[in-house]
């Protein structure tokens, strides 16, 4: 749906580049799902990209939506000499017309499911509320970076076996563990090759594996390369080829805090792959859990527990990748 939504604003900019117009409106076709003039795109005289959605209940007051960068408003308006009843939502922000093509997709999917204007409408634009507010600007950290690349590379090697497995990546979303897939979680982490390879834990839960079910560990070792293969947006390209379910993938990426008009940005974080490799959490996995204290309880002055673990010493605990992307694909059918 975001292509098509791409290629509904390409319609409309030529046109408003010319119009005197307040604003100009181009309807959104959603075949056989939605009435033709349920939604409409709009661009006004401010170049202000905006969306009207057909909703004949008026009366009803608009919760308050608590995103400032976002007007959202009841209005009579007349399109082609008739008038109806709109929910008007207007991006006042240029660097977040991206953001609001996925607030757009996500609108139209929960109308598609049967979801009224005004609830699409605030369903939508909290989550997306939710989403700035953990951005700090186009690019996070490096070693987010770092981090997002290794569990694109996973993701990749799970797609080249069966396109729908990426879907139980949850690292976005600060889920407990990154990846879960029936009775299978998988931790992923990154670093770069520098001295003794380790990864850092950073609270006690994060190598505990849940009761009845598997967890292993993926991490890869990166060196930082201009001219590698490995990139954030090269992987997402390559993912994206391989799988139906594009415009979920894309709204994963940006909860995950990247967006395709900044992909250049992030293209100049190149590096090269030295090795991926695959462990089984077990019992005597060394970790620090709360069993690691005494009476398995946890100090009250202790409120945060980060640690590094070195990866030299894990051998026995190492498996074939191949196993573990087998072991999630059996798992799947």
């Amino acid at each position: 749906m975001l292509e098509d939504i791409k290629k509904t604003w390409e319609i409309l900019e030529p046109i408003r580049e010319i119009s005197k117009e307040d604003f100009e409106i181009c309807p959104f076709e959603v075949s056989g799902k939605l009435k033709t003039d349920s939604v409409l795109f709009f661009i006004n005289e401010k170049n202000q990209k905006g969306v009207l959605l057909k909703d004949d209940n008026l009366e009803t007051t608009l919760p308050k939506h608590g995103c400032s960068r976002l007007e959202i408003i009841r209005q009579n308006i007349s399109v082609e000499g008739i008038e109806n009843k709109y929910i008007k939502v207007t991006c006042l922000e240029v660097s977040l017309n991206y953001a609001f093509s996925i607030l757009i997709s996500r609108i139209i999917q929960l109308l598609i499911e049967g979801s009224s204007p005004t609830a699409a409408t605030i369903d939508s634009v909290n989550e997306l509320r939710k989403l700035l507010s953990r951005s700090r600007g186009p690019l996070p950290k490096e070693e987010e970076i770092i981090g997002l690349v290794g569990e694109l590379i996973f993701i990749l090697s799970l797609v080249e076996k069966r396109q729908n497995l990426w879907k139980g990546w949850n690292g976005p979303f600060k889920a407990s563990k990154d990846y879960t897939q029936s009775d299978i979680d998988v931790e992923l982490k990154a670093s770069l090759q520098s001295g003794e390879p380790s990864i850092t834990v950073n609270n006690l839960n994060q190598l505990e594996p849940v009761l009845g079910r598997s967890l292993f560990l993926f991490h890869s070792t990166l060196v930082k390369n201009p001219s590698g293969d490995i990139s954030v947006p090269l992987l997402v390209k390559k993912i994206v080829e391989k799988i139906d379910d594009k415009d979920n993938f894309i709204n994963t990426l940006f909860a995950a805090g990247y967006s395709l008009e900044h992909e250049d940005m992030w293209d100049s974080f190149r590096f090269s792959l030295i090795e991926k490799i695959s462990y089984k959490v077990t019992d005597d996995f060394p970790r620090i859990n709360q069993n690691s204290f005494i009476n398995s309880s946890v100090p009250d002055s202790i409120s945060k527990i980060r640690y590094d673990i070195g990866l030299n010493k894990l051998d026995k605990f190492k498996i074939e990748n191949e196993i573990l992307i087998n072991l999630i694909y059996q798992s799947y059918e």
